[in-house]
């Protein structure tokens, strides 16, 4: 297969997304929507726009001796995304058929599940200041613990690699906070209660100490989504990207952070490497390291399994420490799980690798279903005249669901949010329970 066939097939796959998004968001009064914005982080961004970036020589620090083989894989992988991306708009459109088999119906009831218990956790705002005071304890203790050990820094995720034993601490600790504070933001937006704000912004900073970009951006992207899709055509497209555009370069700038450079001259002057040939967009290029030193036997969905059993710290599972997905993808590419946190394969990767194309058709299908509902769902709850900032991000939470089905190293944060919503509906029992009775003057008659 040429490079330049496969660049025509790239335009192609690039050009129907623009039409799309020019026909069925921007002709419609948007300006951002969620279906266009997770079809581009996901397929778009990560793998066409990089596909001739991810060819470069500017990627042999990196992959080193591996660089021949994996430009070699690059056109399979690009085929097997490719295949990904066409499925996620077949689960899009079924999304909308109605076979009259009851199936809408059930998967309705099944995803109107997280969406409600988010609504649960946002009905009282003590609840919500309450936890959040929980998440900043546990904050500060672990970070105490970081500081005494290993120095003052911002890379605890490093620390706990060094320190098993604490990693899947700091994973609830961080995944709690995630979800505590950006429920905080999404009530504060819609009912302006202060203290909220406070506390997402006190949980916030803890946060920058873990070392994950990702932990700062998941408290505020799904908030900031249903903003800019409420704001519809006052939001213009020249404030849309430069806005994207600080988000990106804040991200990139707290990774130079975390490794210990501070100097801004010195990030500009490596903004486009560390952009285009780092590991922020490398989706493509690492599912095709991957594919490259792969011994071609499927995993049979050993990674899934593994990630079920997320409960269970790796150090005390030898299945959890050989088949977790960044120790699957690390010992692949034949470095030390033990210290380095493997690659991301992209969206379709995993499935691919378990269950070959029928694992990519299947995810994308899924994926495509889910964001398709969550994106009809977020519109209504933002459309005037009752439009809900709370009801509406209550629907994005679904983003982690297909995130985990997708990438099966994030299935630990659905345990994390099934533990927080059921920990809040005894909470909200309690004060139920312990809460004076309102008498009438009625009912004394």
């Amino acid at each position: 297969m040429s490079w330049n066939l496969l660049y025509i097939l790239d335009v192609f796959a690039i050009s129907l997304f623009a039409i799309s998004y020019y026909f069925t968001c921007y002709r419609r009064g948007y300006r951002i929507d969620i279906w266009h914005s997770q079809l581009f982080l996901l397929c778009v961004m990560p793998n066409m726009i990089m596909l001739p970036f991810s060819r470069s020589e500017l990627n042999y620090p990196i992959l080193r001796n591996n660089f021949a083989a994996v430009v070699a894989a690059l056109p399979s992988v690009f085929f097997i995304t490719l295949l990904g991306y066409f499925a996620m708009l077949v689960g899009g459109l079924l999304w909308r058929v109605r076979a009259g088999l009851g199936t809408r119906k059930l998967a309705t009831r099944l995803l109107d599940i997280v969406p409600q218990c988010s609504m649960m956790l946002m009905s009282s705002r003590g609840l919500l200041v309450f936890q959040s005071s929980i998440c900043f304890l546990l904050q500060v203790l672990i970070l105490a613990l970081y500081f005494t050990h290993n120095g003052f820094g911002f890379d605890l995720r490093e620390y706990t690699f060094a320190n098993p034993a604490l990693r899947p601490v700091a994973l609830i600790i961080s995944g709690y906070s995630i979800i505590i504070a950006s429920h905080c933001f999404a009530r504060y937006l819609e009912k302006k209660e202060r203290v909220l704000l406070a506390c997402t912004l006190s949980l916030t900073v803890g946060l920058v100490f873990f070392g994950a970009r990702s932990n700062i951006l998941s408290i505020y992207i799904n908030v900031l989504l249903c903003y800019l899709i409420q704001r519809r055509a006052k939001v213009s497209l020249l404030r849309l990207t430069s806005m994207i555009a600080v988000i990106v370069v804040v991200g990139l700038y707290l990774g130079s952070v975390r490794a210990g450079q501070y100097s801004l001259s010195v990030f500009f002057d490596v903004l486009a490497v560390v952009l285009f040939y780092g590991n922020t967009f490398s989706d493509l290029r690492d599912f095709a390291w991957v594919y490259a030193l792969w011994d071609h036997k499927l995993w049979i969905g050993k990674t899934y399994v593994a990630a079920l059993m997320a409960f269970v710290p790796r150090f005390a599972s030898e299945f959890r420490d050989t088949w977790g997905l960044g120790v699957a993808t690390a010992t692949t590419l034949g470095l030390d799980p033990h210290v380095h946190p493997g690659v991301r394969p992209g969206y379709f990767g995993e499935g691919f690798l378990n269950f070959g194309l029928i694992g990519v058709v299947s995810v994308g299908i899924v994926l495509g279903i889910i964001m398709r509902r969550i994106d009809i769902d977020v519109k209504r709850a933002l459309a005037p005249p009752r439009s809900s900032m709370m009801k509406a991000f209550a629907s994005t939470m679904l983003f982690g669901v297909a995130t985990a089905l997708a990438i099966s190293s994030s299935f630990s944060s659905l345990y994390v949010l099934g533990g927080i919503y059921l920990f809040s509906w005894l909470c909200l029992c309690a004060q139920r329970m312990v809460r004076p009775r309102h008498i009438s003057l009625a009912d004394t008659n």
